[in-house]
């Protein structure tokens, strides 16, 4: 791994993996339930409609009860600045601000986190776990049936602060009055440096590990004893009454003193503020002109309830990993868990068209912080509080040179070309990136492959081993047909923009260069099997049965492929990937199945994005009638909150088409992921067919095709204009909105 740079910097690249980089991280940087669901939803659901009209709520949006027992990942909180995880007893928070909350590696159970920490509860000397929990975005529930007492935890992330705040509710649901001892004690490991009565009682710790101090503050005793590591309480509780025990932890410099005013009524202020902010944020992310973000997202409007539900979720994926606090005060962090500031190209680029929509000030300035980078060096770049100096001259390594992701090529040419066709802002290509023009770094990216060819006279580039593609299928590597099949996409499109910019020459070029590559992709493809091969280096080749090769060549080649191809594909998709209500990323089949199993890109699971590009590429293949049965079938999957970096099939179950889903958590999987905007991208992009294009009259995919959903989406823009688009019995249709 290279050595990182300067802290200073608001960028750092290193050569590593996705899992690599989780796990030397702090080392390198210091709508409705289905019957009978897998998670065994309890009669307590979320909140009732809001109606089609408009987005569902955050009530609505948050889960119904879960049983912890059949979990992998507790649930979350974010408040815009920072990442915090239910530990599952009661109480604990892992909670680590300006860090990296991933530990390193993945627990037998639960992931294992870099905390400060915890703080746990005992009820008359006995420590109980979380049996059902509840996720929202603004807020974690936790509950647990002691005898006859119901005990009930919430918690908040104060809006932008390092302050975590706790109710624990005692529900006596028996006849008789109940009196028992509460303590909440502070973890062995901590070594308490002061202690101060205020109001009713203080806890100040130290973490010497991570240099910071946490102040524990509780309201509303009515019985306390309050020491250097303890905090007592002896409860009585009447027949059907309950008692509640308020406090909050903050996070202060070793040393200083706390915060002064946080007192109960500042704690109720902000109590109410948390939910009031998400709850503003979330509307304004569906309203044109709004005074948060720089655009907004499309309104969907439908009774189809459970692509309504797909929709929204994704969307509130993206403000959940939503961080103010860095250069870019719009920058959608890849997961929580990962050092502050990181982003994943890939990831990114699965929601390019709504992020131009949602927020395409921010994006212009972060794709120019994207094209400054040589986009084989690393498979992340991290964002700071300060921007990074941009350099006067650009220099790459001579030769094949592949270092980080081979998706980084496609994945920041198709960013700027999302936000070029939505803005329509053609200035931005005449913009300097140092000393050259975004339009010819685009060309880089573009024609990037040709410094992958092994040989001059290859017609298709290698993409170097796992670590640069999947990481764990040891056998997809080299000259794979994903990324060469983007690479006529990539021409063919940059070819548009030449010709619309004037050079009708390098239009004619591209094009013949992608007609040639597409040919040369073809050789890959296994007749009669659906599937297509890798050529590994030493001459073999080797049969891959993996979703991605789907998603990729039928998004981007789809028109280039014969009929009998397409049939194929989408036989071997349905047969061997597509399950009841997820997808295999591999077929148990490949012939590194067994060798691969990670939930992401393995055989027992698939990453987050994947069942939404394989729905788009069923779609442009011309299978509508698979893909948004699909698509609506996917919803039953998603009920632990928002879209995650992958979800797992798991239990006795988990080879068979009806296996139980849930959020993974083993070999560094992370609970929330931008991967998740893909599924409204597929919404936009694919059902309602919203296609741009740089100087064309807007048109849309397969415009006659009925999609077999009915619905509207608006606030569209294209440019400065805004359009409606609807599905319905014939098709889709587009419209100025007035």
């Amino acid at each position: 791994m290279r050595k990182a740079r300067s802290e200073t910097l608001s960028v750092v690249h290193n050569t590593i993996s996705r899992r690599m980089f989780c796990e030397t991280g702090m080392a390198a940087l210091s709508a409705q339930l289905l019957p009978g669901m897998a998670f065994g939803f309890a009669a307590d659901s979320a909140a009732t409609s809001s109606g089609a009209s408009g987005p569902p709520t955050l009530d609505e949006l948050g889960t119904g009860w879960l049983d912890c027992g059949l979990l992998a990942q507790m649930p979350s909180l974010h408040n815009f600045h920072e990442m915090a995880a239910c530990a599952p007893d009661l109480v604990g928070v892992n909670f680590l601000p300006g860090g990296q909350l991933y530990g390193d590696e993945s627990g037998p159970r639960w992931p294992i986190y870099y905390s400060l920490p915890l703080c746990g509860m005992t009820i008359d000397d006995r420590s109980y776990e979380s049996t059902n929990c509840r996720w929202f975005a603004f807020q974690a529930v936790r509950r647990a049936q002691v005898g006859d007492l119901e005990v009930l935890t919430t918690n908040r992330l104060v809006i932008e602060d390092a302050v975590v705040m706790w109710r624990v509710k005692f529900t006596n649901n028996g006849m008789t009055a109940k009196s028992f001892h509460v303590a909440l004690t502070v973890d062995p490991g901590w070594k308490p440096v002061d202690r101060e009565f205020i109001g009713p009682g203080e806890i100040r710790a130290t973490s010497d590990k991570w240099k910071m101090d946490y102040v524990y503050r509780f309201f509303d005793l009515p019985q306390n004893k309050t020491d250097g590591q303890f905090a007592e309480w002896q409860m009585s509780v009447a027949p059907r009454e309950t008692r509640e025990i308020r406090f909050l932890m903050q996070v202060v410099e070793p040393g200083k003193p706390g915060r002064p005013g946080l007192t109960s009524e500042w704690f109720e202020t902000q109590w109410d503020r948390t939910k009031a902010e998400w709850e503003n944020r979330w509307k304004s992310a569906f309203t044109p002109d709004n005074d948060f973000f720089s655009g907004n997202a499309p309104l969907l409007v439908t009774n189809d309830a459970a692509i309504r539900e797909i929709y929204y979720r994704s969307v509130l994926t993206l403000l959940v990993l939503l961080r103010t606090n860095l250069w870019s005060n719009r920058t959608f962090i890849t997961s929580g868990e990962r050092p502050k500031g990181v982003v994943f190209y890939w990831d990114t680029s699965l929601f390019s068209t709504l992020f131009a929509l949602l927020e395409p000030k921010q994006m212009k300035e972060q794709i120019k912080l994207f094209l400054e980078q040589d986009p084989h060096e690393s498979a992340v770049i991290v964002f700071k509080a300060e921007g990074p100096p941009s350099p006067k001259h650009l220099e790459v390594p001579a030769g094949w040179d592949l270092r980080g992701y081979a998706a980084n090529d496609l994945s920041i040419f198709r960013l700027a070309w999302s936000y070029l066709v939505v803005t329509l802002d053609k200035e931005f290509l005449r913009e300097k990136i140092a000393d050259q023009t975004v339009l010819q770094r685009m060309h880089v990216l573009a024609t990037n492959w040709k410094k992958l060819r092994l040989n001059p006279t290859d017609q298709l580039a290698d993409y170097g081993g796992a670590l640069n593609l999947l990481e764990c299928v040891p056998t997809y590597i080299n000259k794979v047909p994903s990324f060469n099949s983007a690479n006529v996409w990539m021409m063919r499109e940059l070819a548009e923009i030449f010709e619309e910019s004037g050079d009708s020459d390098e239009a004619r070029h591209l094009r013949l260069e992608a007609d040639a590559m597409f040919k040369a992709v073809m050789t890959l493809y296994e007749p009669g099997k659906g599937v297509w091969a890798s050529l590994h280096r030493d001459g073999t080749r080797v049969e891959m049965r993996h979703c991605y090769d789907f998603a990729t060549v039928g998004r981007f080649l789809a028109a280039d492929l014969p009929p009998n191809v397409r049939r194929e594909m989408v036989e071997f998709v349905q047969r061997e990937l597509l399950m009841e209500n997820w997808m295999r990323a591999q077929s148990q089949l490949d012939l590194a199945a067994t060798i691969s199993d990670r939930p992401d890109h393995g055989p027992m699971g698939a990453y987050d994005a994947w069942p939404a590009v394989t729905v788009d590429a069923l779609c442009r293949l011309g299978y509508w009638n698979i893909a948004v049965p699909f698509l609506r079938r996917t919803h039953a999957a998603v009920q632990e909150g928002v879209y995650a970096q992958a979800r797992e099939f798991y239990g006795v179950k988990r080879r068979e088409r009806d296996a139980p889903v849930r959020i993974a958590q083993r070999q560094g999987c992370m609970r929330e992921c931008t991967g998740g905007g893909a599924f409204a991208e597929t919404v936009l992009c694919t059902l309602f067919g919203y296609m741009p294009k740089l100087g064309e009259a807007p048109e849309l995919l397969n415009a006659d095709t009925p999609r077999g959903f009915v619905g509207e989406l608006r606030h569209v823009r294209r440019g400065v204009q805004r359009y409606i688009i609807r599905s319905g019995d014939t098709g889709v249709e587009l419209r100025k909105e007035t």
